[in-house]
């Protein structure tokens, strides 16, 4: 890539690709809240759920967002081809950060306002099912019988959950004792450290202002009494040589370096305290934008050596793509209940997470210098779709792999081949079927940055409406999902579309002029 150029035709099939993926995104909100255990993490809790939303919304997860981000890619190495570096940062400066931040001005308020008016006009005290608990679930509940069916199912003990705690970890920082001393009784290691470096016994030192706020934020019960007190025997449950030479190092150097042990929990909080919400691909492209930026900045003093095309459009291109993106797959996914790649809601992108979405969205600007017009990389589309969601995912889904061995570097590999074959036959089929100017798919791929956009608190408000309905759950669930769109399709046309909220969105658009033909007088 080294300099612009105006003569670069649109690929209509990538951008209704694109807005494909953002519209999955309200799907997949939509069918969360009838999900089993959903409300731990979810403003809203159906009465009437099934586990084949989680499977569907694995099916989708695995490969939307990657997808998204390989054809946001291809668009800004073309936007860059056609109008040059600063053009490029200017444009997405107001397409993407812009909105950004106005969104966490408004938005995201809303759903917090949201959030607590359906928690508060809930008669029924909130609770989660026994039998929907995972292991560290039933540490934050402090439910002995959720914990032992789990450990009975083959559950690993010491096993960290996305967000890197292992159930002792949750037991201890919540104070529930008799998870603890059922935990330690079936062999938990008290010396196992989170993603932060953290023993359960240090993560009982937190005050109860910041034990409160994660509470709150997965909507678990708590009294402080009752944390204190059960924090005080947990510590008398903890083997006294939980903290072994390493520990010892450790609290040596960290206490020696004050400056070192608050520089560590402050990018630790900047990484794992949500800040972003369902904005958070926005933070991610100006990251990407941004290393792009530095990359072509680079490309101007250096040559850098291109992959061959073949390498990038044929099938060769899986023997590099599938073993790249596993090395940061493999570092995510930590729970034997997760699939795909992690979401990273923090002010400090998860370093696994931003390198697993740079691969795709690199890709994806590779992709556009091969000018495969003709989609050669979506070839045989119509066998590669089958294959990724009839064998592939649910091989990938039905392994849970324990530890860092073999079977999850197996795990890694299948999902991240499950996400890149379905990207590619995607690709194809919409270049099939999609790949002339259609001005409804055009109007569609328009407000599909909006309806994503706002989406958020209304699909909750409209999930509460229904919550109690004695109606099944594959009613509601469509339900959610048409009348959530179709106000935002009224919402955009009417008060977005022609307005300067579109204008910052997608540019200028102008309104149909009906010509009437002047009657002929008499």
């Amino acid at each position: 890539m080294t300099s612009p150029s105006a003569q670069i035709p649109r690929r209509h099939d990538l951008d209704a690709l694109r807005a494909m993926a953002m519209l999955l995104g309200i799907v997949l909100h939509g069918l969360i809240s009838f999900m089993p255990g959903a409300g731990v993490f979810w403003g809203v809790q159906d009465i009437h759920t099934s586990p084949a939303f989680g499977v569907l919304m694995a099916a989708i997860h695995g490969w939307r967002m990657p997808l998204f981000f390989l054809v946001s890619g291809f668009f800004t190495a073309m936007l860059w081809r056609k109008r040059g570096l600063k053009a490029l940062v200017w444009h997405r400066f107001r397409r993407i950060l812009v909105p950004m931040l106005l969104g966490m001005l408004t938005i995201i308020p809303a759903t917090w306002m949201v959030v607590a008016h359906t928690r508060s006009a809930t008669t029924q005290v909130f609770t989660v099912p026994s039998s929907s608990l995972d292991i560290w679930g039933a540490a934050a509940f402090n439910d002995v019988e959720a914990l032992r069916r789990n450990l009975g199912e083959g559950a690993n003990i010491d096993g960290l959950n996305p967000d890197g705690s292992a159930p002792l970890h949750i037991a201890a920082f919540f104070g529930r004792a008799d998870v603890a001393r059922e935990l330690l009784e079936a062999g938990a290691d008290a010396r196992v450290r989170n993603a932060q470096g953290q023993t359960a016994r240090e993560l009982m030192q937190y005050d109860w202002k910041l034990t409160k706020y994660f509470a709150d934020m997965f909507h678990i019960p708590v009294e402080k009494a009752a944390v204190e007190a059960g924090r005080e025997e947990i510590a008398l449950l903890l083997p006294v040589g939980d903290v072994d030479a390493s520990t010892n190092l450790h609290t040596e150097v960290s206490s020696g370096n004050k400056f070192g042990k608050a520089l560590q929990e402050l990018i630790a909080g900047l990484m794992f305290i949500q800040v972003f919400g369902h904005l958070w691909f926005l933070w991610f492209l100006c990251w990407l934008v941004a290393g792009f930026t530095l990359l072509m900045k680079v490309g101007q003093w250096t040559s850098f050596p291109s992959l061959p095309r073949a390498w990038i459009v044929s099938p060769w291109r899986y023997l590099w793509l599938i073993p790249l993106t596993a090395i940061p797959q493999f570092f995510m996914g930590r729970s034997t209940n997760t699939f795909g790649p992690d979401t990273s809601l923090g002010l400090l992108p998860i370093p696994t997470v931003l390198m697993y979405y740079s691969i795709f969205f690199l890709y994806g600007a590779m992709y556009f210098d091969a000018q495969d017009t003709k989609c050669d990389a979506g070839r045989g589309w119509w066998w590669v779709v089958p294959l990724a969601v009839l064998v592939v995912f649910p091989v990938a889904l039905s392994i849970k792999p324990h530890g860092d061995g073999g079977l999850k570097l197996l795990s890694a590999f299948l999902q991240v081949s499950y996400a890149w074959l379905m990207t590619f036959g995607l690709m194809g089929l919409f270049h099939r079927f999609c790949s002339s100017e259609n001005g409804t798919m055009r109007y569609v791929s328009d407000s599909s940055y909006w309806l994503y956009l706002a989406h958020i608190p209304l699909i909750m408000y409209v999930q509460h409406w229904v919550h109690d309905w004695q109606v099944s759950a594959w009613i509601k669930f469509p339900l959610v999902c048409v009348v959530t769109s179709v106000i935002l399709l009224a919402s955009y046309q009417l008060c977005v579309r022609y307005t300067p909220i579109g204008v910052l969105l997608n540019g200028p658009r102008r309104r149909e002029v009906v010509i009437r033909p002047v009657p002929a007088e008499c």
